[in-house]
């Protein structure tokens, strides 16, 4: 079992293309999980919930949003890079800002959109 374990979006087109893009460079330490009914209550969460923005488990921990992409990051090659980058403060503070106010609700929009056609 990977240490970090990531539920994802896999009905989202854009979220699916940048998971793909992470399983391709990673060295199978991190287990993605597509999200489903199954997975999500697995998870404590509802669907929806699940789906309104990233979700990771770190050695057991619960985490989501940027600290999810950040977890990520620190598993891939280069990518480590961006992870420290983001922690420095005000960048941490503002793409949290940025992630939950502006693009995961735009992202779980298109994907409630894309659901009923």
């Amino acid at each position: 079992m990977a240490d970090l374990e990531v539920l994802y979006n896999s009905e989202c087109p854009i979220c699916s293309r940048e998971i793909n893009h992470y399983k391709k460079i990673s060295k199978n330490n991190i287990n993605f999980i597509p999200i489903s009914n199954e997975t999500a209550k697995l998870w404590s969460l509802s669907e929806d919930q699940a789906a309104k923005k990233i979700h990771a488990r770190l050695n057991g921990k619960q985490i989501d949003g940027v600290d999810a992409f950040q977890a990520i990051w620190n598993n891939l090659p280069y990518y480590w890079v961006l992870s420290k980058i983001i922690a420095i403060w005000p960048l941490k503070s503002i793409s949290n800002l940025v992630y939950s106010k502006i693009l995961a609700p735009l992202l779980f929009k298109l994907h409630k959109y894309r659901s009923k056609t």
